[in-house]
């Protein structure tokens, strides 16, 4: 049985570039969608149906960049859900946590998405030493269309 994977990222060349490699290291195992923090919704369908979210880290506005995908991480595990943040960053060796992938990962990014794909469900708090690391940028998106007159 295949696995649902939907990946969710700032810009589309990078959730097509995600969404392709996942197809291409996994093509008999997964069924793989993606979409960016500013394209559509999610169906609550794809939502019933995914084991797992991949999402990227940061995101950005006008103030710089933001944790957008550790907020969405933590909102996914309160569901039940899977996830696993993913970066361009390299510092996975110092951050130690199964939930975050980037650079300077020991494994690959394809045995990672196994590895959380075959767990069980973590809570919110499993993001902790993700949310310590990146403290300095978790903070809430600006919005441009609600700022105070």
């Amino acid at each position: 049985m295949s696995s649902v994977i939907v990946s969710v990222t700032e810009r589309l060349e990078t959730a097509k570039t995600l969404d392709l490699y996942i197809r291409s290291t996994m093509p008999d195992r997964v069924v793989s969608y993606f979409m960016t923090y500013q394209g559509e919704l999610l169906s609550g369908s794809l939502i019933r149906q995914a084991d797992l979210f991949v999402v990227e880290l940061f995101a950005s506005d006008a103030i710089g960049p933001y944790t957008e995908g550790l907020f969405a991480a933590e909102k996914w595990l309160s569901l039940k859900k899977r996830a696993l943040i993913v970066s361009g960053n390299a510092c996975a060796d110092q951050i130690k946590n199964q939930l975050y992938w980037d650079l300077a990962a020991a494994d690959d990014l394809c045995n990672r998405i196994d590895a959380v794909i075959r767990s069980s469900p973590f809570p919110p708090s499993a993001l902790e030493s993700v949310r310590k690391n990146y403290s300095r940028y978790c903070r809430p998106a600006q919005d441009p269309h609600h700022q105070c007159f």
